[in-house]
């Protein structure tokens, strides 16, 4: 999981990014005849939201990059006190983009990162092949949803203000940890409902180990805290009419139904505003919550992949290979598997290391051969 230096009106930064290709979780480049799908996550966790679409084989036919926004996961630099919301977030990913030699992309954003791609696809319009916008938010952040950020906040904070330094692990006070977790399980109902599959909880603690590690333990990282999880949102702008009528790919929206944070209405009005502008958009509903994309990966992927193709050059072949029942090695796979997350059959031995039990079926390897499992 490589990093790569770029310097930005926010600041000299190292964004952290991952390419997953048919052949490899973790690519030096991508297959240069193949699409390109740049995945633009949401606030409080990264580009790890995405294991469920750089794991599916059918998605793996293409180039999958993630880039970790500034403030977020692995990427290293600060926001501090300056303006940094949509505009200022879409244009770090361009100039990355450019870091790394790729011109043409499709977006698939997740909630503000569909804000995110909006903003790419307005201003650089010649660059955006498709966007797929995943759990849309409104122009307006409702006061209902600032007031729930700002809780979770306060309760960072004051668990943050409960650590004599920054030593975390067994060093914590119990009050910080019940803090932190009150915190994280507030997040959670935001995200993913009341209901949490072994996934989702391995995520939370991913990301949850990953938040203290950059949003505790100084004034510095508690701002860079605020910054993403609550500025961010009650700070960000909407593209006028004029900008999205610069939009010139088509673009997908998509509404989990059990969003407790953003309603259906908030996605159609989403669909009517492209379409007013001119803009080729179409709608759809799936099953889940606000991260439906690591709970129903199967029906969003299937619409990412179709919207893909829809303006990939049919002359091009793309790898196949027969996954019967498996999923495809990520970057943040061995991550998930430290905090309880084993994918693979109901039978598998959680005491095996074997790579067949994780990973049933046909997986590609590193080493450009397609082996049976």
């Amino acid at each position: 999981m490589p990093h790569i230096p770029v310097s930005c009106p926010s600041g000299n930064h190292e964004f952290w990014y991952s390419i997953s290709t048919p052949t490899s979780p973790n690519a030096k480049q991508i297959v240069p005849e193949l699409p390109t799908v740049l995945f633009i996550h949401s606030g409080y966790c990264a580009s790890e939201t995405f294991e469920a679409q750089f794991s599916d084989p059918r998605l793996r036919q293409f180039n999958l990059l993630a880039i970790d926004a500034l403030g977020h996961g692995g990427t290293r630099g600060t926001i501090g006190d300056q303006p940094y919301a949509t505009k200022e977030t879409a244009e770090d990913l361009r100039l990355v983009l450019d870091a790394l030699h790729l011109d043409k992309v499709h977006i698939f954003g997740l909630a503000n990162g569909g804000t995110i791609g909006l903003e790419l696809a307005s201003a650089y319009p010649e660059r955006v092949l498709s966007l797929t916008i995943c759990s849309p938010i409104p122009p307006t952040e409702p006061e209902e949803v600032i007031a729930g950020r700002m809780e979770l906040f306060n309760h960072w904070a004051e668990a943050d203000a409960q650590a004599p330094d920054s030593t975390l692990g067994e060093q914590v006070s119990r009050a910080r940890k019940e803090m932190v977790n009150e915190a994280a399980t507030g997040l959670m109902q935001l995200l993913f409902g009341f209901d949490r599959s072994p996934l989702e909880e391995a995520l939370r603690k991913y990301a949850l180990r990953r938040d203290l590690e950059i949003w505790s333990g100084s004034p510095e990282k508690l701002e860079q805290c605020f910054s993403t999880s609550v500025r961010w949102f009650t700070e960000r702008s909407w593209l006028t009419q004029e900008s999205l009528s610069k939009v010139q790919c088509a673009a997908h929206i998509i509404h989990c139904s059990e969003d407790v944070g953003y309603p259906y209405e908030t996605a159609q009005e989403m669909e009517k505003s492209l379409q007013d502008a001119g803009v080729r958009v179409s709608l759809s509903q799936v099953h889940g919550a606000h991260y439906g994309v690591l709970t129903n990966g199967e029906e969003i992927n299937a619409i990412l992949r179709d919207q893909v193709l829809e303006v990939a050059d049919p002359k091009t072949p793309l790898p196949q290979a027969d996954f019967p029942c498996g999923r495809m090695r990520t970057p943040w796979t061995d991550n998930f598997r430290r905090f309880g997350w084993l994918p693979g059959p109901p039978d598998t031995d959680d005491n095996s290391d074997s790579e067949s039990d994780y990973y049933a079926g046909w997986i590609y390897r590193d080493t450009q051969t397609i082996v049976e499992s």
